[in-house]
């Protein structure tokens, strides 16, 4: 642990040699991708100019543009699907205290994507995010906790984590787990809730409601 720690302040240290006149000069590249990758009826050449565009403020040190540059290489969107420089983009928004590039690392680490997979540290990736107040990151997180991923199981803790980022993210696989947590102790709102979950289409809370005495 004490090794991903230090590995980690390096990476944060390293990140803030970037002067802060390339960061602020990166927007101008910034808004031109953002400019081509919103263009209606865009084409293949237009995603391929805005990933131009988006590598070239990430290069001057923007960690917006350094997250989406890895999106674009996660998804294969304006450029070849890519998860070794998804992951590497999105370890150079971590780095620089980007809160979604930093989540993106947890989730690169809990399903290996570009990098062995390793659920303790993308909880510590998640914790970070969360820190940094991304609501998706405490989400993820309680999930996590719940089923004890990475993580000691903590229910309790799990259960507030859903309970502070479920008002926000509304995410229907939420609310199937806040309604497995609560069920014993709040049966009717765990009903309630994993009516919403399978209205929205979830699977599971659809069977366990069939299955409800």
């Amino acid at each position: 642990m004490n090794r991903i720690v230090c590995s980690l302040c390096c990476l944060l240290i390293s990140a803030a040699a970037a002067r802060p006149d390339q960061v602020r000069n990166s927007w101008e590249w910034f808004n031109a991708a953002e400019f081509y990758e919103a263009r209606e009826h865009r084409s293949d050449r237009d995603l391929a100019i805005s990933a131009r565009y988006f590598r070239l403020s990430a290069e001057k040190g923007n960690p917006v543009a350094a997250f989406k540059l890895g999106e674009l290489y996660e998804h294969g969107t304006g450029l070849a699907k890519d998860p070794l420089q998804a992951f590497n983009w999105y370890m150079r928004s971590a780095a620089r205290n980007d809160k979604h590039g930093q989540l993106k690392v947890g989730w690169c680490y809990q399903k290996g994507i570009g990098v062995q997979a390793d659920p303790k540290i993308a909880a510590i990736w998640y914790r970070i995010s969360a820190e940094n107040d991304n609501i998706w990151a405490y989400h993820m997180l309680a999930f996590m906790l719940a089923d004890g991923d990475g993580v000691k199981k903590d229910v309790a803790l799990a259960r507030r984590y859903l309970e502070l980022s479920l008002p926000k993210t509304k995410d229907h696989w939420a609310k199937w787990k806040l309604a497995q947590l609560i069920a014993e102790e709040e049966p009717e709102r765990a009903k309630s809730l994993l009516k919403e979950a399978a209205a929205a289409g979830n699977i599971q809370a659809v069977e366990e409601l069939r299955l409800a005495p």
